[in-house]
């Protein structure tokens, strides 16, 4: 599987998937639920795989201990993983990688990166050639500013 950056470009992964009931290494990603308990040194970088229905406020005090967090897409239609992680960045202030995956489809690039998402990884379905930004004159570019009504909006918000 490729390893697409925000960009849209492919990667090379310095991570692995832990095996199951392995000790945390450094660069291994890791099942919430082998998570040693709370207060255990933990390797570093080190990465976390989140479920779609995780409660986040259960790991909030170890986020800082986190240098990935991979959200699970089950299926493509599932909306939780967007969800966590725009809270993630949002409430949590989260500033490492975050990556999609499992199902995601080429047509949520956008609303991935939207939502905080910073690496996916690919299923051989959608190979890297598929993941690209739309120009830089679409609204559905994340670095397009968007529509007028939005951005006034917004202006007055921030007032």
């Amino acid at each position: 599987m490729a390893i697409i950056n925000a960009q849209g470009r492919e990667v090379a992964d310095s991570w692995t998937t832990s095996e199951p009931d392995a000790a945390p290494a450094p660069y291994a990603i890791i099942p919430l639920a082998d998570l040693p308990p709370a207060g255990e040194k933990l390797p570093a970088p080190l990465g976390v795989q989140l479920p779609p229905g995780a409660v986040l406020e259960d790991i909030a005090a170890r986020l800082g201990s986190f240098a990935l967090i991979a959200i699970e897409f089950p299926k493509f239609r599932d909306g939780r993983g967007f969800t966590l992680a725009r809270t993630l960045r949002q409430k949590y202030g989260f500033k490492g990688e975050i990556r999609a995956v499992g199902h995601v489809i080429p047509d949520q690039f956008v609303a991935l990166l939207r939502c905080g998402f910073s690496t996916l990884s690919t299923s051989p379905e959608h190979p890297a050639a598929q993941w690209h930004l739309p120009s830089a004159t679409s609204p559905e570019n994340p670095a397009h500013p968007g529509q007028l009504l939005h951005r006034l909006m917004n202006r007055g918000l921030a007032a």
